[in-house]
């Protein structure tokens, strides 16, 4: 049986195509445990600091450590999946420096900007990377990153007691409600 070479291109790009589906299908599903994940550390956070805010900062360190490692372990037990020459570690990498540079500027304009500018520059730097890797990875966290940054400015408006209600709500949600829609998505991939 001999295949013409138009047959045999059209079965090496369904195969190419089949490929790319399972990428991203896996890549959606990860991503969705990570977000979910991060929605619901935050949401914890705000709790605990609405209910001892003398430890706000302690409190929000053990969130960003313990979500971190989080992250660290569940991308690097898919990345052992993973054959070596398809390992990517630069959109992790410019994730790290990308929370590494909001903590410090954070940390260096915490006594001098209004408390209220720093619950929105962090998340909104965060929805920025996230953004960023969409460019590459797919318009769906373009959009999460949109609508996060969006909902952000509108409560900005707020005055201070709603604006961390506010604040809680929004960032929680766009990530619990993002990786939920990341999931189905890949699942329909």
């Amino acid at each position: 049986m001999t295949i013409d070479p138009t047959e045999a291109a059209a079965s090496l790009q369904d195969i190419a195509t089949v490929e790319h589906r399972t990428r991203a299908a896996v890549f959606y599903g990860g991503s969705q445990t990570i977000f979910i994940m991060w929605g619901i550390l935050v949401a914890c956070g705000y709790a605990l600091t609405e209910f001892n805010p003398r430890s706000a900062g302690m409190i929000w360190l053990a969130v960003t450590i313990v979500g971190t490692a989080a992250t660290a372990v569940i991308i690097g037990y898919r990345m052992r999946t993973r054959p070596r020459a398809a390992r990517d570690w630069r959109i992790v990498w410019g994730m790290v420096a990308l929370m590494l540079f909001g903590a410090a500027w954070s940390y260096l304009l915490g006594p001098v900007v209004p408390r209220p500018m720093l619950y929105a520059f962090q998340p909104s730097l965060y929805l920025l990377g996230m953004i960023l890797v969409g460019i590459w990875l797919g318009r769906s966290f373009v959009i999460i990153g949109l609508v996060g940054i969006a909902l952000i400015a509108i409560g900005f408006t707020q005055p201070e007691p709603w604006l961390r209600l506010w604040m809680a709500v929004v960032q929680s949600g766009t990530l619990i409600l993002g990786g939920v829609w990341l999931g189905r998505i890949g699942v329909s991939r």
